[in-house]
């Protein structure tokens, strides 16, 4: 064979963009002596083509004998494939006895050794042929093929590489829209036809575009080329309801290419009337589907599912899951219409999801919950689609059965925002007219919404009491005692909102919590008798007659029942809030070990919610015994979870304590005030405030403090002892910022007395005050002051039988204002 240049190869008028993973493994893969044909499969559009050509100019150096193409999307007939490779190759047919593929044949074997690479382009519609190309391998030994195609060739010695579209912004990641390579194609493209285009003016609408066609690189060039009449916003939600707007006019693109349409039609003329059927229902899905599902749903046998994986009209994910490119579902979608069977398809939809649901009700409670929360969380947006078309065609029973577990779902994974939306959507859809069924049913929703409001502490404004109140009244009437128990449950939840956290609570709370917790037993079911329990004992001291019970004794009780049935989220919070209550015995060894056995316990259910508050309670104890760089790691990690899934509590959480944090290690003081009220004006409220509002305590008393600002600085440490709360640690804050003031205010035997009390608390909470460089810059101020002497003795004489933080709070105040004699 001669040697061909690579530059022979077509080129290409448009820049190549991305691949360059892709390139390098395909490198790798025709680099393996035993890889002799490996095709690049992938829907029409995805850039097969493109790719092979660059990984083709990339590896040339693989083939010092030659690269050749043959391009096949113009045949008909697989008679014209071997006359059209041996045109693309340095081989001339002569007149004489021999046939065509003898002559062609004959040169093969004389060249059998060389080194070749045979780009064979567009093969789906040649498929009858591919006999030719196993003959061809067999007649040579050093000679390669590059195959494009939709559908893979079934050759024994194929290897196949799929395709998929160009990388493009899906998760948040931290990168620049412009770092993704469909952005950057799209970008290219735009200035092509408006040479002023600047990303900074839609990039959000970009990002859709490219995330609505997953990247397809065809599907991209045809959206920019509506830049000349529409915003990239408009394009992206025109693409989401016509898919014939991604079409071009261009004289000089083949027919095949000038529209999205016309490149899925000639894949549908393709595929056999059966795969054309199970296509079609298959549509209905949305982000991926089971087989299990596909089998249900759509009839699909496993052949079927394979045959459709070899046209590149499915793919396989990680999970196992199959999908479907987004722009092939919108167009089968388009051919279930046409036959007239989408209300057929999606009742068999619904059916399949709200029983499901139904199904796992069960074993989201028990031993099975993880598999059951992960099995909802892979398949949620086919869980949330069919939610939404149960709504809209009024299918009450199916709701009903599915809700339990769904708000579940919610709270256990943290997806407040994405599940309330669904309750609202239904209850505003059914609260016209309601029937009698579809009411009982409605208040059965109404009552998980409000709990989920109430738990994911999002802010909406509704009548709260007046809904659970009629929830509660409408349950009674029908002598629904499950119902009954969790209204009650949902009445005290909303009676501790009310309060703030703050405690002792109102009876209310402590009714319902304990009429709620009797009603569960008596139904002999464990798992809401252990939730009602675990309220109780974490928010009420319960006096039962001449009973008293303590709060470690309930939260054991509630952790016993939960072990029995194998709730997993349930014994995570359990340990959780028992940890908690080694804080009354200053326990603080204990409290972090325990704390890191809680975060385990989180981390395992994947309870994002739970995640963030242990990770808050580690921060604090490793800032309270000085480990100020470790805090903040655990404060920044609070962050991430938080904001993966919208919890709004949590990240604020996390920023105040961040700020607090930054605010002692580099004393930023004016800007830590002013984020610490910019993050309250931006969240108003918090569920159970008492405990987590005191990162902005510590935060807003130690900026002022820095700043002088003393009379402000005293109200924020006040603030931390509100009713019984009994933690040292917050109180050797409060006692250092008096210390600080009373110096500043000419009292300086006063300050070093009470910084002799902060000091001698444990290490565990007083370890942090070396960290403050105020409070060394004190003790050296006044050392110098009073002389060394005095200091020392001034802080010998802190009242060492103070050990209870309010107890140190009162003698602080006493000293700023000490009674006439």
């Amino acid at each position: 064979m001669e040697r061909a240049d690579i530059q022979q190869l077509t080129p290409s008028p448009t820049l190549f963009l991305g691949r360059s993973q892709e390139i390098a493994e395909i490198g790798m893969l025709l680099s393996d002596p035993s890889c002799r044909l490996l095709t690049l499969v992938g829907p029409g559009g995805i850039g097969k083509t493109r790719l092979a050509m660059e990984v083709a100019s990339h590896h040339r150096a693989l083939f010092p004998d030659g690269v050749f193409r043959a391009s096949l999307a113009q045949l008909s007939w697989t008679n014209d494939l071997l006359p059209t490779i041996a045109e693309a190759m340095p081989f001339r047919f002569q007149q004489n006895q021999r046939s065509p593929r003898e002559q062609f044949f004959a040169y093969l074997h004389d060249k059998q050794e060389q080194r070749v690479l045979l780009v064979l382009d567009n093969l789906e519609h040649l498929l009858d042929g591919t006999d030719l190309i196993a003959d061809i391998l067999e007649a040579t030994s050093g000679l390669k093929i590059l195959a494009t195609s939709r559908e893979a060739l079934n050759l024994q010695e194929e290897w196949v590489r799929p395709i998929t579209g160009l990388s493009y912004p899906d998760l948040e990641d931290g990168k620049a829209a412009t770092d993704y390579s469909a952005v950057q194609l799209f970008l290219e493209r735009a200035r092509r036809i408006r040479g002023d285009f600047d990303l900074a003016e839609d990039e959000q609408g970009v990002i859709e575009i490219c995330q609505l066609v997953e990247g397809m690189p065809l599907a991209i060039e045809l959206a920019a080329g509506w830049l000349k009449t529409l915003q990239p916003s408009d394009i992206a939600h025109e693409i989401k309801h016509n898919l014939d707007l991604l079409a071009t006019r261009a004289r000089n693109l083949p027919e095949r290419h000038r529209s999205m349409r016309s490149v899925f039609d000639h894949s549908w003329q393709l595929m056999s009337e059966q795969d054309r059927v199970v296509f079609q229902k298959l549509s209905v899905f949305r982000g991926g589907f089971t087989r299990e599902a596909a089998e249900v749903v759509a009839g699909a046998s496993l052949p079927a599912l394979a045959r459709l994986i070899d046209q590149s009209l499915l793919r396989r994910s990680a999970t196992g899951h199959y999908e479907i490119h987004e722009l092939l579902r919108q167009y089968g979608a388009e051919q279930l219409a046409a036959i007239g069977q989408t209300e057929a398809v999606e009742q068999a939809y619904i059916n399949y999801y709200l029983g499901l649901l139904r199904r796992l009700e069960r074993d989201i409670k028990a031993h099975n919950q993880i598999a059951a929360l992960d099995t909802i969380a892979t398949d949620f947006e086919n869980v949330r689609h069919a939610w939404h078309l149960a709504v809209h065609q009024r299918q009450v029973t199916g709701l009903s059965s599915a809700v339990e577990t769904l708000h579940w779902f919610a709270d256990m994974r943290g997806h407040y925002h994405e599940i309330v939306a669904m309750l609202q959507f239904a209850v505003e859809q059914f609260s016209t007219s309601p029937t009698p069924e579809q009411q009982l049913i409605l208040n059965r929703i109404q009552a998980r919404l409000l709990r989920l409001i109430l738990l994911g502490s999002l802010r909406i404004e509704q009548d709260l009491h007046t809904q659970i109140d009629h929830c509660l009244d409408a349950a009674r009437t029908q002598e629904d005692q499950a119902e009954i128990g969790f209204c009650l449950l949902v009445s005290g939840i909303l009676a501790i909102w009310d309060a703030g956290g703050k405690a002792p609570l109102p009876s209310r709370a402590a009714t319902d919590f304990e009429e709620s917790a009797a009603i569960f037993e008596r139904l002999g079911d464990p798992f809401y008798q252990a939730e009602a329990l675990s309220w109780l004992a974490g928010e009420v001291p319960l006096t039962n007659g001449t009973q008293q019970h303590s709060e470690q004794e309930l939260f054991k009780q509630s952790l016993d029942l939960r072990r029995a049935i194998g709730d997993r989220n349930g014994i995570a919070w359990s340990i959780f809030n028992l940890t908690c209550t080694t804080l009354a015995q200053q326990d603080y060894l204990t409290y972090e070990r325990s704390t890191r056995e809680a975060l385990a316990a989180m981390h395992e259910i994947r309870s994002v919610k739970g995640i963030v508050q242990a990770l808050f309670n580690l921060a604090q104890a490793t800032f309270w015994k000085g480990e100020v760089e470790e805090a903040l790691a655990l404060a920044e990690q609070m962050s991430k979870q938080a904001h993966e899934t919208s919890y709004l509590d949590g990240a604020r959480l996390s920023a105040d304590l961040q700020v607090f944090l930054r605010c002692v290690l580099h004393e930023s003081y004016a800007d830590s005030a002013e984020l610490l009220r910019t993050n309250w004006s931006l969240s108003p409220e918090m569920f159970f405030s008492s405990q987590y509002n005191l990162g902005k305590h510590w935060g807003l008393a130690l900026a002022h403090c820095g700043l002088g600002q003393y009379a402000a600085a005293r109200a924020g440490y006040a603030a931390l002892f509100q009713g019984s709360y009994d933690d040292p640690a917050p109180a050797t804050l409060c006692l250092a910022l008096e210390a600080i003031a009373c110096a500043d205010e000419d009292a300086p035997e006063r300050a070093a007395e009470l910084l002799g009390l902060a000091f001698e608390q444990l290490v565990q909470v007083s370890g942090w005050l070396e960290r403050w460089a105020k409070v060394p810059q004190l003790c050296t101020n006044l050392s110098e002051r009073l002389g060394e002497e005095a200091y020392q003795s001034a802080r010998k004489r802190g009242p060492r039988w103070i050990w209870k933080p309010r107890f140190a709070l009162s003698w602080v105040k006493r000293q700023r204002h000490p009674a006439s004699t």
